[in-house]
């Protein structure tokens, strides 16, 4: 008989089961390939982290303060960091790679945070993987430079030579980056004809009168006691929930108030004694809310004031963008709106025997300075019927003209279209004041305003435009520092070849300050500067600058924009070009054409563009003329690098040459007048590869012409040759010789 036996088999694990127990093994080494050394190497990472948090958090305060924004930042990025580390670090395990999991799951989430941190303000796709990778492998190399030095298994000898390496390095970059390879042309590398500079005082000197400083405001500001319990003067507040349908919660909390009741504030200096004075609104452009903007004129406010205007910087920093609530819709429009509304309160002040207004106040004489987006918000209340016509709160103002805005400055300003209109001055005295190096705006809009600014012949104003090379769009205001944009994208901005935020000001105050005292208080004896920028350079920071003038007085010949026919000119004039030249109307700026005018053969033939006229149709017109105007450019790009190398610069050569209908010529070179200066290019980042590919190729832009108004007075023509009469003109030349020449004529006429 048989005897059966049972004989155990062990089941085998299931796959559920083998994969759990496999997971968990896992797990449980997921740190075991981080060594000291890989833990050490973390805080290399983690420090450049930091650095950028910090950068990250100057560019999004909460009014905390500065050092509790980078400690709550800092904070932040660091939990992130040890969070992601942890988990990147457990699902590397669980996937089974083999490497350092902790240190590198730090290194990805540094990676993808650097990324974001350009990414987000908008400097581009590429532009933030590439300073994201950078940034990356700067961390892991100074930790694992740490690492070493830490270690002990490493000799000292070593150590010091990797020390050494990356001191080299470092300092090497460093210095690279403080070299100062300035374009700032003290004196202009072209010999210019000698100009008589005024022999006035210095506008941009304090005046005489004392002055006197204090604030008003609505008495609720959460932030600055200035103008809210310690304001001099309470004022009202304004509704404008008409033009703002949105304002967001975190805005409300911030401020204290919301569209429905947005302050009047105002920082106010004014002359003491007995009025009335004109007045003067300033008003700052957009910048970041938290980072209070009107309080960076005072260096304009306390000038004027002591030259007897009152100077009101106005607050509308509530207006401006926040990372954390964005920025109000119309935005511009508001801006606008509440310069009127400050006129209005400014007028219930005079009325009042206890406020310092008290009868001291010239509403009949006023002007606007505007910054950035206060520059186009300056022209457009200047023009407010365009926008505020049916406004109940302004319509009777507006209507029976209770104040006149006789003078519009704008430093450095916008100009979009709000509401589908553009603002379009008639009878205003208008100037700009914009820098090539402007990283914010780099178009420069200030010219389109220049554009659409137009007087009857019976006016006395006058416009204006000087534009300065190495300036640029934020220091004009003292408190929005030199960088044009926000770190950490503005580490990318090169700033090697701009002028100091003093000087920068020091032209603000000359312009402004002659612009003004010429304008409103009628002294005549500034207005050769706008005319010509070299009357005023013992006033000037040593620099090349470009400007163009205007007045009520002037008489066009020739503006191109009649009509596409480029051969027809005013009084039914004729335009005309050799062979040799090629000539075609082109677009200045969106509202203004110009002619472009090309040599294309051998340059030593003459080549010439001629405008004619019948001599019965200009007779009157050339003989109430004192001489010839133009506005021209010398489309030859200068780069940066010529400007150190001493080669000779590539000036256009033109002769002008006026013919009259009794058969006297007189030719003379432009040179004799002035100079043309070629293009300055600027580099607006650090390196050429940047400036293709930063912000959407934002100032990878074509060049602009830079035109500079000419004045020939017929008086120095007639010490040529005394037989000839300017009534007589018929026939004006321009001849080129020499060199290639490229050109742009604009804005031919006569001046008196």
């Amino acid at each position: 008989m048989e005897l059966e036996t049972n004989l155990y088999t062990p089941l085998k694990p299931s796959n559920r089961s083998r994969i759990k127990l496999k997971m968990k093994s896992r797990i449980k080494t997921t740190y075991a390939l981080d060594t000291t050394f890989w833990r050490i190497a973390q805080s290399g990472v983690w420090a450049v982290g930091c650095f950028m948090f910090a950068l990250t958090a100057l560019s999004m305060p909460t009014s905390l303060g500065s050092m509790l924004d980078i400690l709550l930042i800092i904070t932040l990025g660091t939990l992130g960091l040890s969070c992601s580390a942890h988990l990147i670090a457990l699902l590397l395990a669980v996937i089974g790679i083999r490497i350092p999991r902790l240190f590198a799951g730090g290194v990805l989430f540094h990676l993808i945070a650097f990324y974001f941190i350009f990414w987000v303000p908008g400097s581009g796709i590429v532009v933030s993987i590439v300073m994201a990778l950078f940034l990356t492998l700067l961390g892991i190399i100074i930790g694992c430079w740490i690492a070493l030095l830490v270690s002990q298994q490493v000799r000292s000898r070593t150590k010091w030579i990797v020390t050494i390496l990356l001191s080299i390095i470092l300092c090497t970059s460093i210095i690279s980056n403080s070299i100062e390879r300035s374009d700032i042309i003290s004196e202009s590398p072209i010999t210019d004809p000698t100009v008589t500079t005024l022999q006035v005082s210095n506008p941009s000197e304090l005046g005489t009168y004392d002055t006197q400083y204090f604030t008003y405001g609505s008495g609720i500001d959460l932030h600055r006691e200035e103008y809210g319990p310690k304001s001099d003067l309470t004022s009202s507040s304004v509704d404008a929930s008409f033009y703002i349908d949105e304002w967001p919660l975190l805005r409300t909390l911030f401020w204290g108030f919301n569209q429905e009741a947005l302050p009047l504030n105002g920082r106010v200096w004014m002359p003491t004694g007995e009025g009335p004075f004109p007045l003067v609104l300033i008003v700052h452009g957009n910048h970041l809310m938290e980072d209070y903007s009107d309080d960076g004129y005072g260096y304009l406010g306390e000038l004027l004031a002591s030259r007897g205007f009152v100077a009101i910087s106005v607050d509308e920093n509530f207006l401006n963008y926040s990372v954390w609530s964005g920025i109000p819709d119309n935005d511009i429009k508001i801006r606008s709106w509440l310069l009127l509304k400050h006129i209005q309160q400014m007028q219930l002040f005079s009325e009042d025997p206890e406020s310092p207004f008290y009868q001291s106040v010239d509403f009949n004489n006023i002007a606007l300075i505007g910054h950035s987006r206060g520059g186009q918000a300056v022209a457009m209340a200047a023009d407010a019927k365009q926008w505020f016509q049916s406004d109940s709160g302004l319509k009777e103002d507006l209507q029976n003209k209770t104040f006149t805005i006789q003078a519009v400055i704008a430093l450095a300003p916008t100009d979009s279209k709000v509401d589908g209109l553009q603002a379009k001055l008639q009878n205003v005295s208008y100037m700009a004041l914009q820098g090539a190096r402007d990283g914010d705006l780099n178009e420069y809009f200030g010219e389109r305003q220049y554009t659409r600014t137009s007087f009857s012949s019976d006016d006395v104003g006058f416009k204006t435009y000087l534009h300065i090379p190495n300036a640029n769009h934020s220091q004009f205001n003292t408190t929005w520092g030199g960088l044009d944009t926000n770190l950490p994208k503005g580490l990318f901005l090169n700033r090697k070849q701009m002028m100091t935020g003093s000087d920068q000001r020091q032209i603000a105050k000359v312009y402004v300050s002659a612009f003004l005292e010429t304008v409103l208080h009628d002294t005549q004896e500034y207005e050769p500067l706008f005319r010509d920028y070299r009357t005023g350079l013992n006033w000037l920071p040593n620099s090349i600058y470009f400007n163009r003038f205007e007045d009520a007085k002037f008489t066009a010949l020739a503006r191109y924009d009649e009509d596409e026919d480029r051969t027809t000119l005013s009084y039914d004039g004729k335009a005309e070009a050799s062979d040799g030249i090629r000539w075609t109307e082109e677009s200045i700026s969106l509202q203004n054409k110009g002619v472009l005018l090309e040599t294309t053969e051998d340059h030593s033939k003459e080549t010439s563009y001629s405008l004619s006229w019948d001599e019965e149709d200009v007779t009157d017109t050339f003989a109430e003329a004192d001489g010839l105007s133009l506005s021209i450019a010398d489309q030859s790009t200068l780069k940066e690098e010529i400007l150190t190398s001493g080669d000779i610069l590539p000036i256009a050569d033109v002769d002008i040459a006026l013919e009259t209908s009794d058969g006297v010529s007189v030719t003379l070179p432009l040179s004799q007048f002035m100079n043309l200066q070629p293009i300055i290019t600027p580099q607006f980042t650090k390196s050429e590869w940047l400036e293709k590919h930063f912000d959407k190729g934002k100032y990878n832009l074509p060049e602009k012409a830079i035109l500079q108004t000419v004045e020939l007075p017929f008086e120095e023509i007639q010490k040529v040759n005394p037989k000839f009469n300017p009534a007589l003109i018929h026939r004006i030349t321009l001849n080129f010789s020499r060199v290639p020449s490229t050109i742009i004529l604009d804005d031919v006429g006569l001046y008196r």
